[in-house]
């Protein structure tokens, strides 16, 4: 679990990092090492923050360096809020907790990917992708599940 939730705070690190115009290659050697501290906790929240205040600063617009080259922020965004909904729901799975996600985020976060979803899975980040096995009625969270790899 440890991995998962560094992993998690790296990755709002390294998009920080990457909003504020650190190139890939430096905001990577800048996050080596322990980014949990004795504190998991309040490296999620200060991560979290950070992450959100620059996607705030940034226009969406803006060309971040992404893992096929340059993409605009709000094309990073979304990869993102899949990246963290997706992992809140491994985190839900791994400590044996309900894992039920919000049901409003997921519909939510269904509408701004789906018109992307193909852009998104060329990225190859995603694991196996769509299973292509779901029935139309699926539960949406099965649906977003599905689509990045995951089978609930």
């Amino acid at each position: 679990m440890r991995e998962l939730v560094e992993h998690v705070v790296v990755g709002n690190r390294f998009t920080a990092l990457l909003l504020s115009g650190v190139g890939r290659d430096e905001a990577r050697a800048m996050l080596g090492g322990d980014q949990l501290g004795d504190d998991p906790v309040a490296a999620v929240v200060d991560s979290a923050r950070h992450q959100a205040e620059a996607f705030a600063s940034a226009s969406p617009e803006q060309l971040v360096p992404g893992p096929n080259g340059d993409i605009p922020a709000a094309a990073f965004l979304r990869f993102r809020l899949v990246d963290l909904v997706v992992h809140a729901w491994d985190l839900l799975r791994g400590a044996q907790l309900d894992e039920t996600l919000d049901p409003l985020v997921v519909d939510r976060l269904l509408a701004l990917v789906k018109p992307h979803l193909d852009g998104m899975l060329a990225y190859g980040a995603y694991g196996e992708g769509p299973s292509g096995t779901l029935p139309p009625e699926a539960p949406a969270q099965v649906r977003l599940l599905d689509w990045f790899g995951r089978r609930p």
